[in-house]
């Protein structure tokens, strides 16, 4: 099985209602059926917060491993300590 990074993978568009609203959201899959399978599975989705920034992979490592650090826990103790 080929890791996820090597499969091409498609953009596909999912709908539905909430409080009397129109909501969507999309879905990376290999086709149609893949796409409906996985929205399938989202009922097993865990919460995982909130995003606060997202940053463009064409700044490279030093934001990916800047955000990691900070992620960790107690990570701000730690720097403020070492001051």
């Amino acid at each position: 099985m080929k890791p996820p990074s090597q499969k091409k993978f498609k953009t596909y568009l999912f709908r539905y209602t909430h409080d009397n609203a129109e909501w969507g959201f999309e879905i990376q899959a290999e086709n149609e059926e893949d796409a409906k399978l996985r929205v399938s599975k989202l009922m097993y989705a865990k919460y995982d917060g909130e995003i606060a920034l997202k940053t463009p992979s064409q700044l490279g490592a030093l934001p990916r491993l800047l955000i990691m650090i900070l992620n960790s826990p107690g990570a701000i103790i730690r720097l403020l300590s070492t001051r």
